[in-house]
């Protein structure tokens, strides 16, 4: 692997104001099952350490508390339905439905669906 030059911060920041990275950035997502035996497979004792050891680039999230009214269980803002789903390797959240499936059209949106209020 060549040499970095940037840290992630700096790779994430150069990618999303549309300048030239030192190498792809790199996120990571899996169950924690898959997590479990790729730290064991790479003799890594914790997840910082295994991310670190594949140069992944993870995003901090940085965002505010919901306060706006209660969503139904497993459902998100936008009105999507989630269920858990086990691949037989861990257990992940799928999207099972989505309220924006159910329009054939901008106008359509624009008449019936509700967003999300931005106070919330």
């Amino acid at each position: 692997m060549p040499k970095e030059t940037m840290t992630p911060r700096e790779r994430w920041l150069a990618v999303l104001s549309r300048q030239q990275p030192d190498r792809v950035p790199m996120d990571y997502w899996a169950t924690k099952e898959a997590t479990a035996k790729l730290m064991r497979h790479l003799g890594c004792p914790n997840k910082r350490l295994m991310l670190q050891k594949l140069h992944i680039d993870f995003v901090v999230k940085v965002e505010p508390s919901y306060v706006g009214p209660q969503l139904p269980r497993q459902t998100d803002v936008f009105g999507c339905k989630y269920r858990n789903v086990d691949s037989g390797a861990g257990i992940h959240k799928e999207c099972v439905y989505h309220p924006l499936a159910i329009y054939r059209s901008l106008k359509e949106i624009k008449r019936h669906y509700l967003w999300p209020d931005p106070e919330w």
